[in-house]
């Protein structure tokens, strides 16, 4: 039986200066992804519960860098703030998207001064098999830029007062 081949791992964080749990509640409600969204990512539909819990199931069509994209998202696991440092977390698999393996945990730390650690890990298998490894300069440099893009428009919506 051929083995699946182990995933890519990206990662990306932040620390914010906004209440964990009021970070943590604005990434349950699934409307706020086209907040955070960079301009070249356009969402253009979703289809979702207002607030997502465990078996959640999120499809959503993008337009990136103008091309096309749809996605089917199951979330798998929603667990609220728990042990010290508190944490908290939300995982998603991509059951159909442009890549073959997908699992996107979100992770939320609450910091002893009230602050918030924001951590994207994203495991995932490249579109196109081994040929598609030859992209995972591209598809990593295009991770980085998403993910600092949310993650500093999340801040804003937080520290700016925009919550």
């Amino acid at each position: 039986m051929p083995s699946r081949p182990l995933p890519y791992v990206f990662e990306c964080a932040i620390n914010l200066k906004a209440d964990p749990r009021k970070v943590w509640e604005f990434h349950l409600h699934p409307k706020n992804i086209s907040r955070v969204s960079p301009p070249w990512v356009r969402v253009l539909s979703l289809e979702s519960p207002e607030r997502i819990t465990p078996g959640s199931k999120i499809r959503l069509k993008v337009l990136s860098l103008g091309i096309p994209q749809s996605w089917e998202v199951t979330v798998a696991e929603v667990s609220d703030f728990s042990g010290t440092p508190g944490r908290a977390h939300i995982l998603d698999v991509a059951e159909k998207g442009p890549f073959p393996f997908w699992r996107h945990l979100h992770e939320f730390w609450s910091a002893p001064d009230g602050t918030t650690g924001l951590v994207d890990r994203i495991e995932f298998l490249p579109p196109g098999g081994w040929l598609g490894c030859l992209a995972l300069p591209v598809i990593r440099y295009f991770f980085k830029i998403l993910f600092r893009y949310r993650h500093e428009a999340t801040r804003r919506f937080f520290e700016e007062g925009k919550s």
